[in-house]
């Protein structure tokens, strides 16, 4: 027959197997980040390899560009041409380059860091999010009866239907 723990005992062992618990996880998520890591690195070895080669191949598609174009024009016309079209697509990549650049360039305002603040917060016991508002605020509100009506008028500070 088994023998059965105490309730004392069982409530005198639950710290120590949250803390074996919490470490197996960190272990297991060690090893899942450590398995993806590998793989990320195999995949941008073989990309920068495949980017050499395409430098190489872009190279010999201009050369055989200007090649085609001796037929018809004078070699210091096909050379120009070539090298207009190039710095056209230059200045396009450039520019597009740049507008991207400016528009993510701010990193004052993501939305998962306050998420994460806001989440410390309630753990702690402060009740209020980063910013200083109520993160239950961002709750969206019951609809009501009263509400419905248009009867219902209320004064106080909005709970959002959540109780506390």
């Amino acid at each position: 027959m088994v023998t059965r723990k105490s309730l004392g005992d069982l409530l005198a062992e639950t710290p120590k197997l949250v803390v074996e618990l919490v470490k197996a996880e960190i272990d297991n998520l060690k090893g899942e980040i450590a398995g993806k890591a590998k793989g990320l690195g195999v995949g941008g070895a073989l990309l920068a390899v495949a980017g050499v080669f395409g430098v190489f191949l872009l190279s010999w598609l201009i050369y055989a560009g200007y090649q085609g174009l001796n037929e018809a024009f004078a070699p210091w016309l096909s050379a120009l041409i070539v090298s207009g079209v190039l710095l056209l697509l230059v200045a396009i990549l450039a520019l597009a380059g740049f507008a991207s650049i400016k528009k993510n360039k701010d990193f004052s305002d993501l939305e998962a860091v306050d998420s994460i603040k806001d989440d410390v917060n309630m753990v702690r016991g402060l009740g209020h999010a980063a910013d200083g508002s109520d993160p239950l605020d961002d709750i969206p509100a019951r609809s009501s009866s009263a509400s419905s009506t248009g009867s219902h008028t209320n004064t106080g500070p909005q709970t959002n239907g959540v109780q506390r």
